[in-house]
C-alpha cells in the first residue's frame, strides 16, 4: 500500500517471480517450486495459452487494476497521505490466483505496468513509480506462489485451513515485506517522516486492501457467489445485509459514545445466513464506511481528540477492520465446512438407505421397501376409502431353467424380469419390487381389478415376447404367472390379507398351467 510523502506513491500488484521458495524439507519442495515457476514461464508462450476471451479479460484487467491504483492514492491524499486502504494487490492477486497458472506471467507484467503508470500520471517520477511497483509485486507473487503450493489450486478460501493460511501468508506476512520494501525505497528517494511511521501507515492500508479485495475478488468470480442476489433468495441477502449497514451508520455517526461493539452481533448474523461469500461482501461495506465516516470526521473514533489526530483514527479504524476479518472470516469458514459436512452426511444418509432399500441383482427395490410401500399405501387407500391392487408374479419353472442356462443365466432371466416391471409400472404410477428368489410383486394405488388384470397381462406377454429359452417349458421360453387381487381396505384389516389373497390368485395361475393371470 502506499502512503503519500512529498509527492504521492503508491503500491503496486502484480508479481515478479521471488528469488527464493518455501522450503519445508530441503528437495521435494524446491522441486515443486521449480516445477511451478517453469510451468509459469512456459504456458505463458503457448499458442493455446491465449484466446479471444482470454485477451479482452487481460485488457480489462489493466483498466481495473490502473483505476485501483489511482484511485488509492486519491484516497491517501483526502486522509492527509495516510494509505487507508490499498485496492489493487488484493484485485491483482484474487484474479491471478483464479487463472490457469500458465497466464500468470502476463497478469503480473499487466499489473505491474498498470501500478507504474497509475503512479507517474499521478505525477511520481518513473524510478520511484517502478520500485514502489515491483516492492508492491512481491506480496502478489509471493502469496500466489506460497499459497499454490501448500494448498494447491484452485484456492478455496471456504476451507478453514487454506483460509487461515490466506490470512497469515498473504494479508500478514506478504504485505510486511511489501511495506518494508516500499517504504524504504520511497524514503530512499524522497525524504519523509521515519521509516517505521511510513511502514506501519503503509501496512495497515495494503493489509485491509489484501482481506478484503482479494476474497471478494475470487469470490466474484465464482457462479455460486451471485446466487444469494438471485430473485429468490435477493429479499433475504437484503434484509440480512440491511442490519449491519444500519448499525455501522448509527454508529459512525454518532461521535459522543463508543458504540462500535455494537456491530458484531450483525457480523455474526450474516456469517450464519449468508455464509462466508456474504461475511466477505459485509466485511468490505461496512470497512468502507467506516473508514469513510472517519476521514470525514464522523463517528465514535472522534472521541480521541487532539491535533493532528487523523492518522491515529484511521489507525484505529484499520484494526478494527481488521480484527472483523479475523475474526468473522474463520467463523463463517467454520459455518460453511460445517454445512459441507451435513449435507455430505445427508447425501451418504440417503446413498446407504436407498442401497438398503434396493435389490442388488435387478435394480428395483427390496423386500424390505416393499413391506414399507404397502404399508403405506394400504392405509392411504383406507383413509380415502379407495382401491389397492397388488399383482404378485413368480418366474415359471425357474429351478429348471435356472439348472439349464446356470446361475449367471438365471440371474441375467431375472433382470430382464425386472426391466420388464420398471418400463410397465412406472407409467401406471405403480410401485414394482422383487421380494423373493424368482418372486416379484406390483403395488397399484387406486385402481380397479380390470386395470390392474390389464397391467398384469401385458407384463405377462412382455415377459414371453423376451424368447428366453426354456426347454422344460411347453412354449419352449421363460414366461411368469401373476396373481391380481383389488380391495377397498376395511376397518380391521391388515394389508397381509391383500397380499393372501394375491398369493392364492398367483397359486391358481400355477394350477391352472402357468403363463397367465388369475384375480382373487
Amino acid at each position: 500500500m502506499v502512503t503519500s510523502v512529498a509527492s504521492s506513491t503508491n503500491p503496486a500488484q502484480v508479481a515478479i517471480l521471488p528469488q527464493g521458495h518455501p522450503s519445508t524439507s530441503a528437495a521435494a519442495p524446491a522441486m515443486s517450486a521449480l516445477g511451478l515457476l517453469r510451468d509459469i514461464w512456459q504456458g505463458c508462450w503457448r499458442r493455446d495459452s491465449w484466446d479471444r476471451a482470454s485477451l479482452l479479460r487481460l485488457s480489462w484487467v489493466f483498466v481495473l487494476a490502473a483505476l485501483c491504483s489511482w484511485l488509492g492514492i486519491m484516497l491517501s491524499h483526502q486522509s492527509e497521505g495516510v494509505a487507508t486502504i490499498w485496492l489493487s494487490n488484493g484485485l491483482i492477486f484474487g484474479l491471478l490466483i483464479t487463472q490457469p497458472k500458465r497466464r500468470w506471467l502476463a497478469y503480473f507484467l499487466l499489473g505491474l505496468s498498470a501500478d507504474t503508470f497509475a503512479d507517474m500520471f499521478y505525477g511520481d517520477p518513473f524510478r520511484l513509480a517502478i520500485g514502489v511497483s515491483l516492492a508492491n509485486s512481491v506480496e502478489v507473487v509471493s502469496s500466489c506462489l506460497l499459497l499454490t503450493l501448500w494448498f494447491d489450486s484452485p484456492l478455496d478460501l471456504s476451507k478453514r485451513k487454506t483460509l487461515v493460511g490466506f490470512l497469515v501468508i498473504s494479508v500478514v506476512g506478504a504485505t510486511a515485506v511489501t511495506s518494508a520494501l516500499g517504504a524504504w525505497w520511497t524514503l530512499l528517494l524522497v525524504p519523509g517522516p521515519p521509516w517505521w511511521q511510513m511502514f506501519r501507515t503503509w501496512y495497515l492500508g495494503d493489509m485491509l486492501g489484501m482481506a478484503v479485495i482479494a476474497p471478494l475478488v475470487i469470490m466474484v468470480q465464482r457462479p455460486a457467489f451471485f446466487s444469494m442476489f438471485q430473485s429468490r433468495h435477493l429479499p433475504h441477502t437484503l434484509l440480512v445485509l440491511s442490519h449491519p449497514m444500519i448499525v455501522t451508520i448509527l454508529v459512525f455517526t454518532h461521535s459522543t459514545d463508543p458504540l462500535i461493539f455494537l456491530m458484531f452481533p450483525t457480523f455474526l448474523l450474516v456469517a450464519f445466513r449468508l455464509g462466508l461469500p456474504g461475511t466477505v461482501f459485509n466485511i468490505f461495506l461496512v470497512t468502507l464506511m467506516a473508514i469513510g465516516f472517519t476521514v470525514k470526521g464522523y463517528g465514535p473514533l472522534m472521541l480521541i481528540v487532539g491535533q493532528h489526530m487523523l492518522l491515529h483514527r484511521i489507525v484505529i479504524a484499520q484494526l478494527f477492520a481488521a480484527v472483523a476479518i479475523f475474526t468473522m472470516f474463520p467463523v463463517a469458514a467454520l459455518l460453511e465446512e460445517k454445512e459441507e459436512l451435513k449435507n455430505s452426511l445427508a447425501a451418504s444418509e440417503a446413498s446407504y438407505r436407498k442401497l438398503a432399500h434396493a435389490d442388488e441383482l435387478t435394480g428395483l427395490p427390496n423386500r424390505r421397501a416393499f413391506n414399507l410401500q404397502l404399508e403405506n399405501a394400504w392405509t392411504n387407500a383406507f383413509t380415502y376409502r379407495k382401491r389397492l391392487g397388488l399383482v404378485i408374479l413368480d418366474a415359471d419353472l425357474f429351478k429348471q431353467y435356472n439348472d439349464s442356462v446356470g446361475h449367471l443365466g438365471g440371474d441375467a432371466c431375472l433382470r430382464s424380469i425386472g426391466q420388464v416391471l420398471a418400463r410397465i409400472v412406472e407409467p401406471a404410477k405403480g410401485f414394482a419390487a422383487r421380494i423373493g428368489g424368482e418372486e416379484f410383486a406390483v403395488i397399484l394405488p387406486d385402481t380397479t381389478e380390470l386395470s390392474a388384470r390389464e397391467v398384469a397381462e401385458e407384463i405377462r406377454l412382455r415377459v414371453a415376447g423376451l424368447g428366453l429359452p426354456h426347454p422344460t417349458s411347453l412354449g419352449g421360453v421363460q414366461t411368469v404367472s401373476l396373481g391380481v387381487a383389488v380391495r377397498v381396505p376395511l376397518n380391521g384389516q391388515a394389508s397381509i390379507e391383500l397380499v393372501k389373497l394375491a398369493d392364492q390368485a398367483l397359486y391358481s395361475a400355477k394350477l391352472s398351467g402357468r403363463n397367465r393371470v388369475a384375480c382373487g
